[in-house]
């Protein structure tokens, strides 16, 4: 973990308030986005910043020592945690949501096309859904946090509590199977 995010996690540990809204204001929006393409709601959404920041609130509270490779990495699963509570409250398993036109939603932090969109441009919005849907769930989560958020493979193992070797496999089987997916669909077309 940075220097500046230990001393961050340190303010909010201390109870200053001005820490918890930095930290929502640098890593906010990246559980936004990532909750609101998980649940497809944007109110559910916001439940989970909320709760997330709350767990981070009497997390960084307690008095022990923190083994994450990141801040946002940490907060993140934090997220994927409170995500994985709604879908179980509700009957549900980990899914990607789409609108009515079949696109998936994203709210991605990063504003510039992720590696993943540079490798679809030649295919359309409805293409790569359906290709990412087609994918099991454990590696589009894997993308997802590594192509849209621009996580470490070292930080997804941590969000997925998984070794780092089998995030490495999860995107190599999903890259493999997006490319098998969009080649066939382009075949067709």
């Amino acid at each position: 973990m940075s220097h500046a995010d230990a001393a961050l996690l340190e303010n909010i540990a201390s109870g200053q308030h001005q820490a918890l809204r930095q930290l929502l204001q640098q890593h906010g929006h990246a559980i936004y986005g990532y909750a609101l393409r998980r649940l497809g709601s944007a109110d559910d959404a916001e439940e989970v910043v909320n709760d997330t920041l709350l767990a981070v609130w009497r997390q960084a509270q307690r008095p022990r020592q923190l083994q994450i490779p990141s801040l946002r990495a940490w907060v993140l699963g934090i997220a994927r945690h409170k995500i994985v509570d709604i879908l179980r409250s509700r009957g549900q398993h980990w899914r990607e949501t789409a609108d009515e036109e079949g696109q998936l939603l994203d709210t991605a932090a990063d504003p510039d096309p992720s590696p993943l969109d540079r490798l679809c441009q030649d295919c359309d919005d409805i293409q790569l859904a359906n290709a990412l849907a087609a994918l099991p769930s454990v590696q589009r989560e894997a993308l997802y946090l590594f192509t849209y958020e621009g996580l470490s493979l070292a930080e997804i193992a941590a969000i997925q509590q998984v070794p780092l070797a089998t995030v490495g496999t999860r995107l190599h089987l999903a890259r493999q199977r997006l490319r098998r997916s969009l080649a066939t669909t382009e075949a067709v077309s």
